[in-house]
């Protein structure tokens, strides 16, 4: 019985041994990159994404959206593009034109779905926000320049804030995706 019991506990051991091994990566598949990253030279690094020209719509002092042509590095990813063209939007026009939104705000998060949906948080509006023309050129501002600049993607739900919410003025229902208006874009 004593031989039994000292066989059963040898292989337990050698078992626990074995599967620690296992779990820790294994001898062989753990030297491979060591010896890929030492034998191969120097590691290839990412080529930067390649400058494209960005359509960003800010206000005119008519009061309609005027575009903005930008060249910047444009990733492949589409939530890194959307955040490259809202990046871009919220640092305004260079000269002529005023910011589609009226007040210091930052993204927070960009999402998309598999339906052609992309969700931008924005940060809220510090104070509420007065008109029909600030909600209209704000909403459009943001939807039309991330549309334009990602053709695959159909619609913009806006958040603020991290909330979904109904209406910046109570003019524009902002509770659901908007699609391209090129309506609020002049000549």
């Amino acid at each position: 019985m004593s031989w039994r019991l000292l066989v059963i506990v040898v292989l337990g051991l050698v078992l626990l041994g074995l599967l620690g091994w296992l779990l820790t990566g294994g001898g062989a598949s753990r030297q491979a990159p060591r010896e890929e990253a030492t034998g191969a030279g120097p590691v290839p690094t990412p080529s930067p994404a390649p400058h494209q020209q960005v359509v960003l719509l800010f206000t005119g002092t008519d009061g309609q959206l005027h575009p903005e042509l930008r060249a910047v590095p444009l990733p492949q990813e589409l939530e890194a593009r959307v955040r490259v063209v809202l990046g871009e939007l919220l640092k305004g026009p260079t000269a002529g034109l005023l910011p589609v939104v009226p007040y210091a705000a930052e993204l927070n998060a960009v999402y998309t779905d598999g339906n052609g949906n992309a969700f931008v948080d924005l940060t809220a509006p510090p104070k509420p926000l007065t008109g029909s023309n600030t909600e209209l050129i704000l909403a459009y501002g943001v939807v039309d320049s991330v549309l334009l600049n990602c053709p695959e993607l159909h619609a913009v739900q806006l958040l603020f804030g991290g909330r979904e919410v109904q209406t910046l003025t109570g003019h524009l229902d902002l509770s659901r995706p908007l699609v391209l208006n090129k309506g609020f874009i002049g000549a």
